[in-house]
């Protein structure tokens, strides 16, 4: 037989050798196995430990009157009007700390990021270039910059200079 343990399938065969499900020829080959497999052999002890400690537990008895109370609580619950039953699902408990949370949040929210008035300019980055950052510069990108603007000037038609007045008039 090969090992329950090895094939993964331990639990099945310990519940099954412990309720009495096992066929004679399965249990006598289980048997044989425990003999030479101590940890198949510990874990058949542990289960019939376990079923025999269930087997000593003794079941409270239900009082003589808990169908009458049960009843009576059920015919109660739903004589209240419907809702006062739907409100007595809801718990303020767990609402209080979460409301807390969300007001926690949407203060931190608004002290982190103030709304400028519209009356205000935006204010412009201030930017610190030091003499190792000038030195930097691409004196070649500068010049392209320069020719860029001055191209753009030309393209500045008379026609849009607002002291003209626009043809054919």
């Amino acid at each position: 037989m090969r090992c329950p343990i090895d094939a993964g399938n331990e639990a099945e065969m310990l519940v099954a050798l412990a309720t009495g499900r096992l066929t004679p020829a399965e249990q006598e080959a289980f048997e044989l196995h425990m003999a030479g497999c101590a940890a198949c052999r510990q874990l058949a002890d542990a289960q019939k430990s376990v079923w025999s400690a269930l087997d000593l537990w003794k079941v409270p008895s239900v009082s003589e009157d808990f169908d009458r109370r049960l009843h009576a609580r059920i015919v109660a619950e739903e004589r209240r009007p419907w809702r006062k039953r739907q409100w007595a699902w809801f718990s303020w408990k767990p609402a209080l700390p979460v409301a807390a949370a969300c007001a926690a949040l949407f203060a931190v929210f608004l002290l982190q990021s103030p709304v400028p008035s519209n009356n205000a300019p935006a204010a412009a980055p201030v930017v610190v270039q030091t003499q190792e950052d000038a030195q930097k510069v691409d004196v070649e990108q500068v010049e392209r910059a320069l020719d860029d603007i001055d191209m753009l000037k030309q393209l500045d038609t008379p026609a849009s200079s607002p002291h003209r007045s626009p043809a054919g008039s």
